[in-house]
């Protein structure tokens, strides 16, 4: 989670940063990523300022950058980490210039902190800044709960964009149907300038019952679920995957962010002031039967409201007799059987082009021997389902054999085996696809009790440059959120002979790309480790590509002035990545030590001193993590 602001410097560097209120400089950081150059101010009422993201700090009356160099002298890196101090500084004095060092384009990250170490919203401690725009409600999710539950007839997670009305308000449009219980989460943010999508201060979300045809929330309106973003500590700040839904948020390109509107374990939630009634859930079968408004509020920090309305009709008891749409089967096929994986259950789906005499049966039998028979209810004018609840602890492989009788022809009898496997929260555990690949939670890395399994899978596409290695893995469940790292293990084939090309990349189902992880080489069982914030798809893919070097500055045959600030080169790779260590920059026949940012793919080296007239010449080359060499440029250029 993000624990300040950032403040847009218009891609330039060099603006002025004056000190907040008087106070004592206690820290500097040179580091190469994270916040890159930063400083530390405590101030008397027990606050601390932090300004990151710098490109130098103040010398004249501070002696801040003589400081840094001594320090880079004694450990011989340009990068010596902290650098602990006390200098008096006074309100307004200037303290530094706006950079773009660390991680991100040029802006300046401010925080304001209790302690040192609990990051608070500054807006709430003497900051301002004039916004009359309110957040935007982008929509909802519905997630259904057990076997029980349903939304528009099934047991998925399903997304319901809004439309902006006339009085401002978010309306979704469609109603879906709904029974037992449910889960919401809200995709909104808040619009800061004309480019800047940040996210909400404070979100609620109220349910009420609507009568007929009514958006009158006057009647049983209850709330459901309220937190205030004000504060987190830097001991749950990775406990982002509590608040937001990392199957869907994302912060950039495309900036949107989906707000659980539930609690998964309310006492490690990160931020204290939460309230959730029954965790989030919304239990139907204890509302009345008929239309129903989910309204969700949402402010930003200046108190600006935004207004999103769901309407759902509840069903006491969940029919689809009425189900009037068919299910399209595999060409040339009248019988299919489908099984899908939910958490907690197996929802078996049957899909018949020919008539039945009656419903088709489900027999199953658990790992433990334990035979259950339950008959499939129409799902559709032309499909059937049953679900089967799993037992925690009862892992091993289910047999599912379903029966059916046309009013034709011989008796269609499919029989599937499914694996089952339980993960304790508190002692964790491993589960595998074969000797293929694998996924393991250490103890106390997950905040409840999971079934869990990978697959392989279709939902995903190939780049060009990158071909597949091994199959593609959905590693479940999606997205659950982890207190602790979990591992992913992948196999790649023996025959391969240069593993360094190898790697594990994400499937970013959102932006449609693969991104590499960084990984590490297990020769002995060819196979590829990766650590992971939480389970998603993964592969094995080879890395072909060279990485490009290109943009050469000054431009190779250019005239330049002899007051020429710095020489630079953009280097870009489609797979693993730019390998920094191998970057070498010369120039007039000398190495020089070139600064890599990734976030601009750019090396950059800074003169000094004037240039001499005459001709100069600037070389590049580079490897890519894979070992591929980059074809070496050149520049040639005048200074007169």
């Amino acid at each position: 989670m993000h624990t300040g602001v950032d403040l847009r410097t218009n891609m330039r560097t060099g603006y002025k940063v004056y000190a907040i209120d008087d106070g004592m400089i206690v820290r500097l950081s040179v580091k190469k990523l994270g916040f890159g150059n930063a400083l530390y101010i405590e101030h008397p009422n027990g606050l601390m300022s932090v300004y990151g993201h710098l490109d130098r700090f103040v010398e004249e009356g501070l002696g801040l950058r003589t400081l840094v160099r001594q320090h880079q002298q004694q450990k011989g890196t340009k990068y010596p980490g902290n650098i602990y101090l006390k200098q008096p500084v006074k309100k307004g004095q200037l303290i530094a210039y706006s950079g773009e060092t660390g991680y991100g384009l040029p802006h300046l990250h401010f925080e304001v902190r209790r302690g040192g170490a609990t990051p608070i919203d500054p807006f709430e401690h003497g900051f301002s800044y004039e916004d009359a725009s309110p957040p935007v409600i982008e929509g909802f999710l519905i997630e259904p709960i057990g076997s029980g539950s349903f939304v528009d007839n099934e047991h998925f997670v399903r997304k319901y964009p809004t439309e902006q009305q006339q009085d401002g308000t978010f309306l979704v449009n469609h109603i879906p149907k709904v029974s037992g219980k449910l889960r919401f989460t809200g995709a909104a943010y808040d619009q800061i300038g004309a480019q800047n999508k940040c996210a909400v201060d404070r979100i609620d979300l109220f349910i009420a019952y609507s009568g007929v045809d009514s958006l009158d929330l006057s009647i049983d309106q209850e709330r459901y679920f309220s937190n205030r973003f004000d504060k987190v500590t830097y001991k749950t700040n990775h406990r982002g995957g509590l608040v937001y839904d990392y199957n869907f948020t994302r912060l950039s390109n495309p900036t949107q962010y989906y707000y659980r509107l539930y609690t998964i374990d309310a006492q490690r939630f990160p931020y204290r002031q939460v309230f959730a009634k029954n965790d989030g859930i919304w239990d139907t079968a204890k509302a009345k039967e008929g239309l129903h408004t989910v309204v969700l509020e949402t402010r930003d920090v200046n108190g600006n409201l935004s207004v999103g309305h769901l309407r759902v009709y509840v069903e006491k008891t969940h029919d689809a007799k009425d189900e009037k749409r068919p299910f399209a089967l595999p060409q040339g096929k009248n019988w299919y059987l489908e099984v899908r994986e939910f958490q907690g259950f197996l929802e078996v789906v049957c899909y018949a082009n020919i008539p039945l005499q009656a419903a088709p049966m489900l027999h199953v039998k658990a790992p433990n021997g334990t035979v259950t028979d339950l008959p499939a209810r129409p799902k559709g004018a032309n499909a059937f389902s049953a679900e089967y609840d799993l037992k925690p602890g009862q892992d091993g492989m289910v047999e599912l054999t379903v029966t059916a009788q046309p009013k034709q022809g011989d008796t269609i009898q499919e029989v599937r085996q499914f694996p089952v496997k339980t993960i304790a929260a508190g002692s964790g555990g491993t589960v595998s696809y074969g000797q293929k690949a694998s996924m393991t939670f250490p103890a106390g890395a997950l905040y409840e009790d999971v079934f869990t399994n990978i697959w392989p899978t279709s939902a995903y596409e190939e780049t060009p440059g990158l071909p597949l290695m091994s199959e593609v893995y959905d590693f479940r469940p999606a997205g659950v959120p982890l207190e602790k790292k979990g591992l992913i293990r992948i196999q790649y084939p023996k025959n391969v002979t240069d593993p360094k090309t190898l790697g594990i990349f994400w499937w970013d189902a959102v932006k449609k790309r693969w991104y590499y992880m960084d990984d590490k080489q297990d020769t002995a069982t060819h196979s590829l480790k990766a650590s992971i914030i939480y389970p998603s798809i993964y592969a094995v893919l080879q890395d072909t590509v060279a990485p490009v070097i290109s943009d050469l500055r000054p431009e190779n045959g250019s005239t330049a002035k002899a007051t020429l600030s710095k020489i630079s080169a953009v280097i870009k790779d489609t797979g693993k990545g730019v390998d920094e260590s191998s970057i070498v920059m010369t120039f007039d026949g000398k190495r020089v030590s070139g600064e890599y940012d990734p976030d601009r793919r750019k090396v950059s080296y800074p003169l000094t001193k004037k240039l001499a007239s005459g001709t100069h010449t600037l070389t590049v080359q580079a490897l890519d993590k894979a070992g591929h060499a980059a074809k070496a440029m050149k520049s040639t250029f005048t200074v007169k």
